[in-house]
């Protein structure tokens, strides 16, 4: 069987035999996936038990240097872009990440009497990963032009990425890793861009942080990793007290 890839054109999607040098089918133009939560569920920290060191971490890291924006900008020091949540599966990453988009929209609307409503992108890493030629990375760059779209709108943007590791871990050489290659420079680019990401948060979450690439934890992308632990038996009480 000859080897086949997919070319975007302008109007569509097209699968080509390269052997042949023949269209085999028109796969349809490249859509804007729909993984947005409406609307996030209430979380305050008080719901989310057995995580306090976890929790400490994240308001230090983004709470602060959006309530007190002016003095960061002051003393000269870099507001966070994103933060990395890493532990072993089924301890909260995920509800952590939805409880700091609520908390940070419910702080902010506290202390300066504006209410920005949270915009909450919701990604499975292994979701962005396709086999045609060009669409992995096109799926990284619209998922960066939602939020800067939103964020313009004076919305608070928060993307999460899930299973990060599978688009954003450490590259190598092979068949396998050849994907990688170019999913990292992009993300990296994206952190990086020119437009600058304003009113956005990513979060990253992974049950293998060595995995990740380090090009990703540099400072100035996702410079803090927060560890998320298996919570002790006073954890554990607090989880079924809530």
């Amino acid at each position: 069987m000859g080897r086949s890839m997919a070319l975007a054109t302008s109007k569509a999607l097209i699968a080509l035999d390269l052997n042949q040098r023949m269209a085999l089918e028109v796969i349809g133009v490249g859509k804007r996936i729909e993984r947005s939560l409406e609307t996030v569920k209430e979380v305050p920290w008080s719901a989310v038990g057995g995580q306090d060191d976890a929790l400490k971490a994240i308001r230090d890291t983004i709470e602060l240097p959006f309530l007190h924006r002016d003095l960061f900008e002051k003393f000269d020091h870099q507001v966070p872009k994103g933060f990395l949540l890493h532990g072993p599966p089924d301890c909260g990453k995920t509800l952590l990440g939805k409880a700091t988009a609520y908390n940070l929209r419910q702080q902010i609307k506290t202390d300066t009497g504006v209410d920005h409503p949270e915009f909450f992108l919701l990604v499975k890493g292994p979701e962005i990963l396709n086999m045609w030629v060009g669409e992995s990375e096109r799926q990284v760059r619209d998922l960066f032009a939602q939020c800067r779209e939103r964020a313009k709108d004076g919305v608070l943007a928060f993307l999460f990425i899930d299973e990060a590791e599978s688009i954003l871990g450490t590259r190598r050489a092979g068949r396998f890793h050849s994907m990688l290659s170019t999913l990292v420079p992009m993300f990296c680019t994206e952190m990086d861009g020119i437009e600058p990401l304003q009113n956005t948060v990513v979060i990253l979450a992974s049950n293998r942080a060595d995995l990740i690439d380090p090009a990703i934890l540099r400072p100035g992308r996702i410079d803090r990793k927060i560890g998320v632990k298996l919570p002790d038996a006073d954890g554990a009480r607090s989880i079924y007290g809530i």
